[in-house]
């Protein structure tokens, strides 16, 4: 919660917390006035609580696909970006449900500076508290609501910035989307380029749910994902392999695995001596699951590598016994796309 409403309800009895809280993530509650469970005193003092941390700067939708990405303005004024993307699923005999995945920030900006990352080009500027990730959550599910467009039902940490270097609010926000959203823990990921102080707490922290993990590798060769992504040791892949095995121990089922994601950069990381740094990096995580993603325009001059050799490497792979998919870029027209993230829009499109 901002701290506004911890002071009005500091004094309140523990329930009326879980009151709100539940209150926040139904979409047909647009203030706290609404909240009728609420004494009507409490409600009074509310009032000068803003119902929500974000507020719709500019939306933006696809030409080319369902994704839309909006761009939110905090209460300081700053600006985060937030993307919904459709999926079909005939789950019903009758008629095809709209299912949606949001991809939530975590950062204003980010400080990694990966070089093949937009949102790192960005700088760094703050944290986001849980509530203002929550925001962007609700900020779809009552978009949804309202054109009665369908329900979401994963959420992915993959927007702007690192969630591990925003550990406590990434967690409250995450442990929110689970008891309050009725989000399953496995249909959520949070992707980290490998903050190893966060990896070490997540694994014995007892506190963390048991969301899905992906690594944002994009090279098995040190010197060479140490270029795309200059802020890593270059002894991490030791750590990795040891961390792999505390990961499993922690969540022993067969719906956790590690997951690997690899963009594809011509020349730069898809060569055959690239491949077998991948294959034997992946032999040693115990259960991984792999994600080729084809390099969306972004920073830099780069070309992404042909789809031909993903889908080779993805086969390779798969007769090795390794699940791997390859990821269907979505928004990549309105820069919504893995990498993308960077704050645009069109000044004659403000809200």
């Amino acid at each position: 919660m901002n701290s506004e409403l911890e002071k009005i309800i500091a004094a309140e009895p523990k329930f009326r917390r879980e009151q709100i809280l539940r209150a926040r993530f139904d979409p047909s509650v647009n203030s706290f006035d609404d909240i009728t469970t609420l004494s009507k005193d409490l409600r009074g003092k509310l009032a000068a609580v803003a119902w929500s941390p974000v507020e719709l700067f500019t939306l933006q939708e696809s030409k080319i696909d369902d994704t839309k990405k909006a761009l939110l303005r905090l209460q300081d004024g700053e600006l985060i970006e937030t993307v919904l993307m459709s999926r079909k699923s005939k789950k019903l005999a009758s008629e095809a449900i709209s299912r949606y995945t949001v991809c939530v920030s975590s950062q204003v900006g980010c400080p990694l500076g990966c070089a093949f990352c937009a949102t790192g080009q960005l700088g760094f500027k703050r944290n986001l508290s849980a509530e203002e990730i929550i925001g962007q959550f609700v900020y779809w599910q009552k978009y949804l609501f309202e054109k009665n467009a369908g329900l979401i039902d994963n959420v992915v940490f993959m927007g702007q910035g690192e969630p591990l270097l925003n550990y406590e609010a990434v967690k409250s926000a995450a442990n929110s989307f689970i008891k309050y959203a009725v989000i399953g823990p496995t249909k959520i990921t949070i992707s980290s380029g490998g903050v190893v102080a966060g990896m070490e707490k997540m694994v014995v922290d007892p506190d963390f749910p048991p969301v899905r993990f992906a690594l944002s590798l994009h090279s098995a060769i040190p010197d060479d994902r140490k270029k795309l992504m200059p802020f890593q040791p270059l002894d991490f892949f030791e750590f990795l392999f040891k961390w792999a095995k505390k990961y499993h121990d922690r969540w022993p089922s067969r719906t956790h695995f590690v997951g690997l994601e690899y963009i594809f950069i011509s020349g730069v990381n898809d060569t055959d001596r690239h491949y077998r740094a991948l294959l034997k990096l992946a032999s040693k995580l115990g259960r991984v699951r792999l994600n080729f993603i084809p390099l969306n325009a972004a920073v830099g001059q780069w070309q992404g590598s042909p789809m031909e050799l993903i889908k080779d490497w993805q086969n390779k792979l798969l007769a090795a016994g390794f699940i791997v998919t390859v990821r269907v870029s979505q928004g990549s027209d309105i820069a919504a796309a893995c990498g993308q993230l960077k704050n645009t829009y069109d000044a004659g499109k403000k809200k």
